[in-house]
């Protein structure tokens, strides 16, 4: 039997019967939206938590610092968050109650960073109004994104996936091939056909080649090993869960090394699955470095390095694998920390590392047989190419113990479709360590997202032919405002960065509250930027300049020098 095409206008009425009229039957207290408690009223001491305490670490090299650390009463009582307004559903709350105290809430979650790219965005909406007047509004150079758009590819291949997946249009399946998750299929039709379907665990297939050739002709890579992730942040994740254990086999707390300041996201990713109380959080001196702190609830699974302008002590480092060596009785031997995690170039340092500093860290975490994750997630934004070879663009490492991270947020300017990629080596087949943690990690990929959606990955494959060079001819772009923003910055005793990402790092002068000094930019003077205290790197501020087109990025400069002048004067 023949059924009639499901045109627009019979989903319009279906969504008018099911949503708008039953909204319209309700009362008016229906319409007021759940009350909230904003994270951000935890980030500035004028709007501070009762129930968050606060500790002091000094650092010879930094501010005075102030993290905001939750309370046993706080702890209890986040259960409250969300609850329905009080004149909302009137009739229900004379029955409500709180939830009962056995209703718990993960201690590691709670204990875990706020995700302060969207503190940010809520104290920007806090004072949108006072900015009404202004066409130009509030300046955001906050989160790392990019002004422009995704290559016309990637557009492309959208269109023509969606205009071949809606085709025959008689709504009638009973007769379209059957595809397997493989894209095997019964019948004709193209990729178009099946994107609404999943894709292999690793990726789109076609995705995955172009990315082989990719890796080896631009980063020097042979043949690895290749997984598609929603974004450089799953790919982190993946690598987190697939190599830290709770305690190794002689019960030693398996550690993850990341160095100050850091990348929130990768704090929070070793938070949120190896938190804990107790130990972890300071980073014992180096040579000429103080104590480096991160508090946060304590993690049991990381461990804090310091750096030097921006550049991971090495010596620290080498000190740290020294004293976490054992014996396992193996040939081997062991290593109570089991991952070090290297940016390159750096967020948020905005600091690009040269090839021979990466050739060191690779030899020494190889020497202790510690994997190191390098998230390359910036390889095009290396300004001045300090890692660069005459036959190869942007250099990885093709070795067993190192696992790159890849992202097509940046310079393809396609972070909302959610694609990075991790590449693994293949060095001695299956019984390299390489091959052995990535089939290890497919457990972990098919548990979070099985796979990134089928048609970002389609359109990540026709932003990948622009080629490299459509890139580097955007990422031009940023010379203005780069100049801009470093000079916004120069009445700072002391800056970081501008070499490579899209970051700069300023020191903000005697011991300024870099949390209530970025509140204060944001209300009077329009401009938005990270609070240091979420890099660990309190009394700091970073300042992206990408995420606006140069003549904005200009007036958002001029903002900021301002604001930095007249903020610094009056010692706010």
């Amino acid at each position: 039997m023949h059924r009639p095409p499901f045109h627009r206008s019979n989903i319009l009425a279906v969504i008018i019967i099911i949503v708008v009229l039953p909204m319209l039957s309700r009362s008016s207290s229906s319409f007021i939206l759940p009350k909230t408690t904003s994270s951000f009223a935890l980030l500035l001491p004028s709007r501070r938590h009762p129930s968050f305490s606060i500790r002091r670490a000094q650092h010879p090299h930094q501010n005075r610092r102030a993290t905001l650390v939750p309370t046993s009463k706080a702890m209890s009582t986040m259960t409250s968050f969300n609850r329905p307004h009080d004149g909302a559903n009137s009739a229900n709350n004379k029955t409500s109650s709180p939830p009962p105290p056995s209703l718990k809430i993960s201690s590691r979650t709670i204990r875990t960073l706020d995700p302060c790219v969207v503190l940010m965005k809520q104290i920007i909406s806090r004072h949108a109004d006072k900015w009404a007047d202004d066409p130009r509004g509030i300046f955001s150079l906050a989160q790392g994104v990019v002004h422009w758009r995704p290559p016309r590819g990637a557009y492309d291949a959208l269109g023509a996936a969606v205009l071949e997946n809606m085709e025959p249009d008689d709504n009638d399946n009973n007769d379209a091939p059957v595809y397997g998750m493989d894209g095997a299929t019964t019948g004709g039709g193209g990729d178009g056909r099946i994107i609404h379907t999943y894709c292999p665990d690793e990726g789109y297939p076609p995705l995955l080649a172009a990315l082989k050739d990719k890796l080896r002709i631009e980063n020097g890579l042979d043949d690895p090993h290749v997984m598609v992730t929603s974004g450089a942040n799953q790919a982190y994740v993946n690598c987190i869960l697939t190599l830290l254990d709770e305690r190794d086999e002689v019960g030693n707390i398996s550690k993850c090394v990341v160095f100050e300041p850091y990348y929130f996201n990768h704090v929070m990713a070793v938070q949120t699955s190896r938190g804990g109380s107790g130990c972890g959080g300071t980073a014992p001196a180096g040579e000429g470095a103080g104590g480096v702190t991160i508090d946060a609830g304590s993690v049991e699974g990381l461990l804090v390095g310091p750096t030097r302008k921006g550049v991971p002590d090495l010596a620290w480092l080498k000190a740290r694998l020294e004293e976490n060596r054992y014996d396992n009785n193996k040939n081997d031997g062991g290593n109570a920390i089991r991952v070090v995690t290297l940016v390159n170039p750096g967020n948020p340092t905005g600091v690009s590392l040269p090839h021979e500093f990466l050739e060191e860290i690779t030899s020494l975490t190889k020497e202790y047989g510690v994997w190191l994750v390098m998230d390359n997630t910036y390889e095009h934004f290396d300004v001045k190419r300090k890692n660069a070879l005459p036959d190869v663009e942007y250099p990885c490492f093709d070795e067993e113990h190192v696992i790159n991270i890849f992202s097509f947020s940046k310079g393809y300017a396609m972070a909302g479709f959610r694609v990075g990629y991790i590449a693994l080596s293949s060095k001695h087949g299956d019984e390299g360590r390489g091959t052995q943690v990535y089939e290890q990690m497919l457990k972990v990929q098919d548990t979070i997202a099985i796979c990134t959606s089928r048609i970002s990955q389609m359109a990540a494959l026709g932003a990948l032919r622009a080629g490299r060079d459509w890139v580097y001819d955007r990422v031009k772009t940023l010379d203005e405002g780069r100049a801009a923003i470093l000079d916004s910055l120069s009445p700072l005793d002391e800056i970081i960065g501008g070499d490579g990402a899209m970051y700069v790092m300023g020191k903000l002068p005697g011991g300024l509250d870099d949390r209530q000094f970025a509140s204060s930019l944001v209300e009077h003077y329009g401009v938005a930027v990270i609070p240091g205290s979420f890099c660990g790197f309190p009394g700091w501020i970073r300042v992206c300049y990408s995420n606006l087109p140069p003549e904005d990025c200009k007036v958002a400069a001029e903002r900021l020098k301002r604001g930095i002048l007249e903020l610094t004067a009056k010692k706010l």
